[in-house]
């Protein structure tokens, strides 16, 4: 991990996967796009400030990009 990167872990329903994630302006990105599972939906993960601290960064997943959930 570099001074421009950081260790962002993606906690999902089944599984918690990590990956080094470019800092924008020094700071953790607030929300990732990243490719989905089986079917190929991309899925939209926030960070959870509640969740992060002491340098680990914990994203949640939000669901498919683009979806109307309401």
């Amino acid at each position: 991990m570099s001074d421009q990167t950081y260790t962002a872990r993606f906690v999902g329903h089944d599984e918690t996967t990590t990956e080094e994630l470019t800092l924008i302006d020094g700071l953790p990105q607030k929300s990732v796009t990243r490719p989905g599972a089986s079917d190929g939906e991309d899925l939209m993960w926030e960070l959870d400030d509640d969740a992060s601290e002491g340098g680990e960064y914990v994203y949640r997943s939000l669901g498919v990009s683009g979806h109307d959930y309401s």
